[in-house]
């Protein structure tokens, strides 16, 4: 096995695990990215699966008491579809198209707390309609599908919403927690989960833990006003760099 396939799986994972606890999935959209060159795109895709719902399910046990079902269930029937969707699309629709949507998303999203004028509701903690949630999940789902790359669209929906730092971080777990959960149905239908990718897997179940633990102690030790300006920039690079992926290539 590549030495630097594995040194540089392991920073991706690592870095995942302590943007799932820490700051809501912000910068975890790298690692697929990170490992593709090495064995392409859909088979990092399948060789993550496991650990991030291992992640999710750790940092979902952290912040279980400030999880509310009334923030999640506008996303949810977006989430499935965007899922399902996505899987009919793999292989079919450029990742580097929904990568540019999801990018442009995240630049506009940006916009409107720069200037609440243009969406229309001239305040920070105006909720989402549901119209905008769904479309919102639906995107999640087919980004998450396509590349693990579900959380700016996740972003743009809770950090419209006046919501404390352990509230927000609870309703991002669950729903990368679900996104990933439904995923194991298109992931093994069309083959992404194989034995071929189980010793990979079983060799990066440790550091799910240690980046899960790394990134709880970072975001105890973050003020929650600066936490959401980080969650902000996190945003502007997550999209930033997601339309650098699309137009490079």
């Amino acid at each position: 096995m590549d030495l630097t396939f594995v040194a540089i799986t392991v920073i991706g994972v690592l870095i995942t695990g302590i943007s799932k606890s820490g700051f809501g999935g912000g910068i975890g959209v790298v690692a697929v990215p990170m490992m593709a060159p090495f064995i392409g795109g859909e088979q990092a895709i399948g060789i993550l699966l496991p650990i991030l719902l291992l992640m999710d399910v750790l940092t979902i046990r952290i912040y279980r008491h400030y999880f509310t079902w009334k923030l999640l269930k506008p996303v949810v029937p977006g989430i499935i579809v965007g899922i399902f969707a996505g899987a009919a699309l793999l292989g079919v629709v450029s990742e580097r198209g929904v990568q540019a949507i999801i990018g442009l998303m995240g630049i506009w999203v940006l916009a409107q707390r720069r200037w609440p004028v243009l969406g229309g509701a001239g305040k920070q903690g105006s909720s989402s309609g549901p119209l905008k949630a769904h479309f919102l999940g639906t995107m999640g789902g087919v980004g998450s599908v396509l590349a693990h790359a579900g959380a700016a669209p996740m972003q743009a929906h809770y950090l419209t919403l006046n919501v404390s730092k352990d509230v927000y971080l609870a309703q991002m777990a669950v729903a990368f927690g679900l996104m990933n959960a439904v995923k194991l149905i298109p992931y093994a239908y069309l083959g992404l989960l194989n034995p071929e990718i189980g010793t990979l897997t079983l060799m990066l179940i440790p550091l799910a833990f240690v980046g899960t633990w790394l990134g709880r102690w970072l975001s105890k030790r973050v003020d929650s006003a600066v936490f959401f300006r980080i969650m902000m920039v996190l945003l502007a690079v997550n999209s930033v760099y997601l339309l650098g992926r699309a137009v490079a290539g």
